[in-house]
């Protein structure tokens, strides 16, 4: 396999180093806001949702996640919010707080090449289709694994590890909630409908836009896995949301330390499905090795861009943004598969209860992953 058509395979596990990226010299002030209505164990904290919602609780949580990003470095001393209009009924004034960056090296530590298999499947079918799985063997691809996956692995590998002559800058990013202990979460009624202001010591020009209800959060997701045993084909079903531009699923699974299985429902689109399915397959045996595995859905909701100055109709030539601002809405679920399911009052397929199911569900939730890339990455 050529190193480059590793790409597509392997990039969705890079994209969070795009966080990282910084503005170039001259760009404007950015903005994100993002809306998610959360179901699952992603419903604000994990087993605890979950086993909250075994016994009767609501399984759905609302959050907002706040993030300006300056082109250049943010002052000492700085005093920055946003004002969230009342139908939020948390703030009303939100601060946004940052920490120092990085400025030196990490500790180089465990330089070994990685040695495992990542076996990936895609397609809603109730069998696998032909040519797959596609196979990635990085004891085979010793040298052309992308720089950007070894340096993930390095990365988790020298996780809170230091060289000892690290420096650190000022941030050039500032968000919420983090660093805010006065959060106590977002309420299940809120709404972000309103006029959003946003203020910052460091800043000429306030950020200012209005959310109207097609921006607001959205409904449950309401995911739900139809059968139980890994071994078979496993139905999926989600309720249809009206603001849903499509949807993405995914399922991840371990066959020991050393191999991971990746299902996608389409590969080489975004969305992968369109908001007018309904259903979907993972197909029979994939997971058979596998003692559980993580499905999780996202549905992609309405995307809204704000800039300031208002560009002239027809201009071709464009003003200088001083800022940008865009609002995201989504829908995230997920569920523990080959766990024994029962419907709850509430009609939403949970993992039955009983002893051990904690420990269990804790083998596929992040850190279970976590372990498998550890195992094909190096300890």
């Amino acid at each position: 396999m050529k190193a480059a058509s590793l790409s597509p395979v392997l990039g969705s596990l890079s994209l969070s180093l795009a966080a990282f990226a910084l503005p170039a010299c001259g760009a404007p002030t950015s903005y994100e806001m993002r809306l998610t209505t959360s179901a699952g164990m992603g419903a604000g904290g994990g087993m605890a949702a979950m086993f909250g919602a075994m016994t009767g609780g609501s399984s759905v949580t609302r959050s907002m996640h706040l993030q300006l990003t300056s082109p250049n470095d943010i002052p000492a001393g700085y005093e920055a919010n946003h004002a969230v209009p009342a139908a939020m009924r948390i703030g009303p004034q939100l601060p946004l707080r940052g920490e120092r960056r990085s400025g030196g090296s990490a500790a180089s530590g465990d330089e070994r090449e990685p040695d495992g298999r990542v076996l990936i499947y895609w397609g809603c079918s109730p069998t696998v289709p032909k040519g797959q799985p596609e196979v990635i063997d990085f004891r085979a691809l010793a040298g052309k694994v992308p720089p950007e996956i070894m340096g993930m692995a390095r990365q988790s590998r020298t996780q809170g590890k230091s060289s000892g002559d690290e420096t650190s800058l000022p941030p050039r990013s500032i968000l919420w909630p983090n660093g805010d202990r006065d959060f106590n979460g977002i309420p299940a009624e809120a709404s972000a409908v309103g006029e959003h202001l946003v203020k910052a010591s460091f800043m000429k020009d306030d950020i200012r836009y209005n959310i109207n209800p097609a921006l607001d959060f959205l409904e449950p997701m309401n995911l739900k896995a139809r059968s139980e045993n890994l071994k078979a084909a496993i139905p999926l079903t989600w309720d249809g949301l009206a603001r849903s531009r499509g949807w993405d699923l995914q399922a991840f699974g371990a066959n020991g330390e050393k191999e991971m299985v990746i299902w996608m429902a389409a590969r080489n689109k975004q969305p992968m499905l369109p908001a007018s399915q309904r259903e979907c397959t993972i197909p029979e045996g994939i997971f058979a090795k596998s003692e559980m595995a993580m499905l999780t859905g996202i549905a992609h909701g309405p995307v809204q861009g704000f800039s300031y100055p208002p560009q002239p109709p027809g201009e071709k030539k464009k003003l200088p943004l001083i800022w940008s601002a865009t609002v995201r809405v989504m829908g995230y679920d997920n569920v523990i598969l080959g766990m024994p399911t029962s419907e709850d009052p509430h009609g939403r397929t949970e993992p039955a209860s009983g002893p051990g199911n904690e420990s269990a569900a804790d083998s596929v939730l992040p850190s279970g992953v976590g372990n498998v890339l550890k195992g094909i990455f190096g300890r």
